[in-house]
This record gives C-alpha cells, sequence and structure tokens, in this order.
C-alpha cells in the first residue's frame, strides 16, 4: 500500500474514533460548524501537505479564487484557510485539526503519568475526564510518523520538514 493510501486510512480510523468522542462527549462539546478559535496558522508533516494541497487544487476555481484574495502580505492570527469561519478544505485537514476541542491524552512513560490537553470552551478546569472519553494520541501519531518517514521516502523529500500552512496555501494558489 502506498504511503498517501496509507495515510487516508489513518484519517478513517481517527475519524471513526473522534466520531465516537464526539458521541459520548456530546453534551459536553461545544465545537460545531463556525468554531474557529483554535484554527491558528502552524506548520505540517509533509504527507499531510500534499493531501491539502491536493484538496486546494481540487476546489472550484471560485473558490480558490477567494482564497486568494484573502491571502495578504501581513501574518494572519487565524488559518489562512478560513472562509467564514469554517474550513475551505474541512476533508482533507490534517491531524490536529480533526482532533481539536477533544481532551487529548499522551502517555508520559518516564512519570509513568497521562498528560491531558483540553479545550477550555469544552470542558471547565473542574471536568473529571473518564479514560473512554479520552483521545490518545500517541498510536495515531505513531501512525503519522511512519506514515510520513514511508511518503518522504517515496517522494525523496526530508522527513523532518515541517511546512506552513499560510506558506503551503500561497504556493499552492498562486504556483
Amino acid at each position: 500500500m502506498s504511503a498517501s493510501r496509507n495515510y487516508q486510512q489513518l484519517l478513517a480510523d481517527l475519524d471513526r474514533e473522534t466520531g465516537r468522542l464526539a458521541t459520548l462527549l456530546a453534551g459536553t462539546l461545544h465545537c460545531q460548524p463556525g468554531c474557529s478559535s483554535c484554527c491558528i496558522p502552524f506548520a505540517v508533516l509533509p504527507i499531510e501537505a500534499e493531501a491539502m494541497r491536493a484538496a486546494l487544487l481540487a476546489l472550484p476555481p471560485a473558490a480558490r479564487e477567494r482564497l486568494r484574495q484573502r491571502q495578504g502580505k501581513e501574518e494572519r492570527k487565524e488559518c489562512p484557510l478560513l472562509v467564514e469561519q469554517r474550513c475551505a478544505i474541512y476533508a482533507a485537514r490534517p491531524v490536529i485539526c480533526r482532533t481539536q476541542g477533544l481532551p487529548l491524552a499522551y502517555v508520559d512513560e518516564e512519570r509513568q503519568a497521562v498528560e491531558l490537553s483540553a479545550c477550555p470552551v469544552n470542558f471547565a478546569d473542574d471536568f473529571t475526564f473518564a479514560e473512554e472519553g479520552l483521545l490518545f494520541m500517541d498510536p495515531f501519531n505513531a501512525r503519522l510518523f511512519a506514515i510520513n518517514m514511508e511518503y518522504c521516502r517515496e517522494q525523496g523529500l526530508e522527513p523532518g520538514q515541517r511546512l506552513a500552512i499560510p506558506e503551503l496555501v500561497r504556493e499552492a494558489l498562486f504556483g
């Protein structure tokens, strides 16, 4: 299987797990279409950048032109893919975007503890998290790392690099 197919399988598996958590935590999650407070520019791995680039190029010409017009030379505090507080390439969003708003858990083996990151909009400081309501990111991140390594080998790219989303958008829209 190619790295691109493995990446799509990873996203499908992650979407199943985030869907399960969204159902389990439905009464707590305030995220909804238009909620974009966590949509800030960051960098993605080459495999993610390729999927995002393909999605940008597949947009209808009018949608691409709208994004072009929004691209300024000044730094934005929000993701350049937001249009009216919604992601222009939602179906191709990277792993980090698919997990925002959920309680993310990371195992710290050295301290023998679970580190938790949770959206303050969704979870008050005194919220009690149950293990089945946590999204354990380590297995997904390990798969993403391995798939990215495979993709970079296939493409002759440096696997440690990350691509800033604003630069990726400018490159895809302006060539």
